[in-house]
């Protein structure tokens, strides 16, 4: 048998293989979503479904929170709208004292049993959740972003080791493994074989090692190319969604479904907190080499980016009708419900800013929560306003006469 090198596997990797990047450990919500994304292994669209089912089970989690917030806010503008009455006279009286009407607004509200805090707690205990998961979430996006890039230079090492044969009978130890007895040496007759009438095994057999090596080097690197799409392919299902090619990266013409460096390079310095270390660069671009197509594909049209801002608008408009009496009569001026629809504008912005900068796999959750909200804002709004009109509505108590100053400035 035709043998090159007493090597270790190590040498092994070092003279034909790839390093992999350093790994990241998940915290107990990373592990969560993990595991609920392994339930979907080997299903298309694995990593949306995973978002899905991780979305609709943490709103499902918080909901009980969502439906005392929803209920005490529909509540309280059901109670606005009969206040308004008395609330519009106080603009009135007290159009140039805003500081009064704010005290006589807050006796009136407090005569009613009017608390705008008491909904605003949970409100602030789902914002608190929101960031946490989303905290986690983005760390999850860039952990399976190594993940998988580690484990296509698993792909691409193990095409290298499939041609490496173990030395029993070696006793040279000097260069095995530190406290293994068995050294392992490169068979060249398995790269004749498989190179068949490529090469000339009487030819090759001629060549010197250095020779030889050569060869053998620009062999594996070609085999080892094709490993990698051959994992890519029997993979990418998981990470595809419709039109996007990698739910790990944002839908958007920007992004392509393999990234170069600097784009990989980024998810790794947010993984494992490294600036701009290009070290691995050459270990990238080798393993990516055959994958030139996916490098020039888009990876998605902002069609997820488009729709999460939509339904942001549609659900934040949805809440300012639901509260209009409580915009309109907060400030003696109006002021607040000017301010609350810059609000309807900046806040579906900002999270598809969010969308636009991360993973697609957010957008997903992005949508899904907004839905769900949707969904269960309309029907307890529903269910409170027909509670009421059952109950008679809600009794309005005046906090007693205006008092002289407003009577001058009447």
């Amino acid at each position: 048998m035709n043998f090159f090198s007493l090597l270790s596997i190590s040498d092994i990797v070092n003279s034909f293989g790839v390093d992999p990047v350093p790994s990241v450990e998940l915290d107990p919500i990373g592990k969560a979503i993990s595991w609920i994304f392994d339930l979907f292994t080997g299903y298309y669209g694995a990593i949306a479904l995973g978002v899905i089912v991780f979305t609709l089970c943490l709103k499902t989690l918080v909901l009980p929170l969502d439906i005392y917030s929803r209920v005490k806010t529909k509540k309280q503008s059901l109670m606005m709208e009969k206040m308004r009455p008395q609330m519009e006279k106080l603009q009135k009286q007290y159009a140039n004292d805003k500081n009064m009407y704010q005290q006589k607004v807050m006796e009136l509200q407090k005569a009613n049993g009017y608390n705008p805090i008491g909904a605003c707690i949970p409100m602030l205990v789902s914002l608190v959740v929101f960031m946490i998961v989303f905290s986690s979430f983005s760390a999850y996006s860039n952990y399976a972003t190594l993940k998988n890039y580690n484990e296509m230079v698993a792909a691409y090492n193990g095409s290298v080791l499939v041609y490496v044969t173990e030395d029993e009978a070696n006793t040279d130890t000097e260069k095995c493994l530190i406290g293994k007895d068995n050294c392992y040496r490169v068979d060249f007759d398995k790269f004749i074989a498989f190179r068949g009438s490529e090469l000339n095994a009487e030819e090759f057999n001629s060549k010197n090692e250095n020779e030889k090596w050569e060869v053998v080097t620009s062999f594996v690197q070609l085999n080892a190319r094709q490993a990698v799409v051959k994992w890519y392919e029997d993979n990418k299902s998981a990470t595809e969604f419709g039109w996007i090619g990698n739910m790990w990266y944002p839908d958007s013409m920007l992004n392509k479904k393999v990234p170069d460096f600097s784009t990989f390079q980024s998810s790794v310095a947010r993984a494992i907190g490294v600036g701009g270390s290009a070290t691995f660069e050459d270990d990238y671009n080798e393993v990516t080499y055959n994958l030139t197509t996916e490098k020039n594909t888009f990876n998605g049209y902002f069609v997820l980016i488009i729709l999460a801002i939509g339904l942001m608008f549609l659900q934040q408009f949805i809440m300012m009708r639901s509260q209009k009496a409580a915009n309109e009569l907060s400030s003696v001026d109006g002021s607040a419900a000017k301010t609350n629809k810059w609000m309807m504008i900046i806040m579906p912005i900002m999270f598809g800013v969010f969308s636009f900068f991360y993973s697609a796999a957010f957008s997903v959750y992005m949508i899904v929560n907004t839905l769900y909200g949707l969904v269960s804002t309309l029907i307890i709004n529903k269910i409170v306003s027909v509670r009421f009109s059952k109950n008679g509505g809600v009794s309005v108590k005046n906090t007693g006469r205006p008092s002289a100053k407003a009577k001058r400035l009447k």
